[in-house]
Order: structure tokens, then sequence, then C-alpha cells
């Protein structure tokens, strides 16, 4: 048992953006953090996106749903999340840099202001894989 422990590989950790950073999908300079994300891949290269839309297309086209790990930054701290423990908000009055409208924030008390001021709707990691075309 002891020896399973040892061999672990440890979670990826989400890596901080640089000034010089762009978008993995669109190419566009991550200039607005609020919506930004990143992927981490089984090898660890790190994948950064400008908007959520971007890294769902990203994955979705490169097959990585299951086999990545998922980061957002809190709309309003900053911080990072896991994507899978965020709350979104998705409404067309968000201006997510490629208008896909989607941010993501750490608590479901901060999510229904979100909601209430933009008229979105709230949802979960899975929800934005429909919410994105």
């Amino acid at each position: 048992m002891i020896a399973g422990i040892a061999c672990r590989s440890p979670r990826p950790q989400p890596v901080e953006l640089h000034p010089s950073d762009v978008c993995s999908f669109c190419k566009m300079a991550i200039s607005e953090k609020p919506y930004a994300a990143e992927l981490i891949d089984r090898e660890g290269r790190v994948f950064p996106f400008d908007d959520l839309g971007c890294l769902v297309r990203f994955a979705r086209e490169r097959g990585l749903r299951e086999r990545a790990a998922f980061f957002v930054l809190d709309y309003e701290t900053l911080r990072w999340i896991e994507a899978e423990r965020a709350i979104y908000v998705q409404s067309e009055s968000i201006p997510s840099p490629m208008r896909h409208g989607i941010i993501a924030v750490n608590d479901r008390l901060r999510a229904e202001s979100l909601a209430d001021r933009f008229r979105g709707r709230i949802g979960s990691f899975a929800d934005i894989w429909t919410w994105v075309p």
C-alpha cells in the first residue's frame, strides 16, 4: 500500500499567466484575466485560454475532457479554482473576449448575485460543455 502511494503523480497545479501568454485556441492575447482558464494535459503541458469557450472548444477537438486538469480564474478574486469545483454564470451580457459569455466563481452566493446582475443562468463544469457550440 505504501508503495502505491509513493508512486502517485502529484496533482497538477495551475500556472500563473504571463503578459506574453496567448490563447491556445484563438491565439489572442490573454488581456482580460477574469475570463481566463487553463488546461494541463497528462504530459504536463500547460495550455492557457482567454475565454472559457476557447477552453471547451480546444479540449473537445482534442478529446481531452477526461484526460486533463482544468483550472479557471475566479471572475472577482482572480484566484485559480479547479474547474470541476467552480460555479459558472452564462449570459449574453457578459463581455468575455470571444463572446461565449461565461464566468466562474468559487461560491454559490456570488454566482447567484452575478447571475442576477447579468440576467444569466448558473451551472456546473458539466453544463459549460453544453453552453459552448
